[in-house]
């Protein structure tokens, strides 16, 4: 009898431990931005662009130029030149940033795009281009996100593919398809 108490006992503590109230559950990513454009003003739920991103594109040439010509009172890169969405390549557990030029930074129909990888010492540039839209999209290549950029003339539009590579994403694909 005092077997099977104890046997009891072991199985409802092992249970209120180890049992499904106890499980750590991830969350799940809460819904992402995952199509930017050129035609936006900025992203839906922008986010507050840390000071070593900035670093970084004050290190851009078209933000060089950008400042040069603009002349910015402080002399300082403005951080209003600039929209930030969070974005996860690669784990739930890792925030990157997909940073959209705004501002001056627009061209016609066009803007620059970059995406910053999350490091454990900050955040690295891994991609720099120019479109009219940035897909993030749900397919994984070496376990980060593949992205599609694409940007439109009077006649054609074009679409770049791009995979992570190691540290940064590369093009692999380019289309040209007609407008109809």
């Amino acid at each position: 009898m005092m077997k099977i108490r104890l046997s009891a006992i072991f199985l409802l503590i092992a249970f209120s431990v180890c049992g499904p109230g106890s499980a750590q559950v991830k969350q799940p990513i809460r819904s992402e931005q995952r199509h930017f454009s050129a035609e936006d003003t900025g992203v839906k739920k922008p986010v507050v662009i840390p000071d070593d991103v900035l670093a970084i594109l004050a290190k851009d040439e078209r933000v060089r130029l950008t400042v040069e010509y603009e002349k910015p009172l402080d002399g300082k890169l403005p951080a209003s030149w600039f929209s930030a969405s969070a974005i996860h390549l690669s784990s739930p557990d890792k925030t990157d940033l997909v940073v959209v030029g705004v501002g001056p930074l627009l061209g016609a129909n066009v803007t620059t795009f970059w995406i910053f990888s999350a490091t454990p010492n900050g955040h690295e540039l891994a991609m720099t281009a120019a479109a009219h839209d940035l897909i993030v999209k749900k397919t994984l290549w070496k376990g980060y996100r593949e992205i599609e950029m694409s940007g439109e003339t009077a006649v054609e539009i074009t679409r770049v593919q791009y995979r992570w590579e190691g540290k940064q994403y590369v093009a692999y694909e380019e289309t040209l398809e007609p407008i109809e």
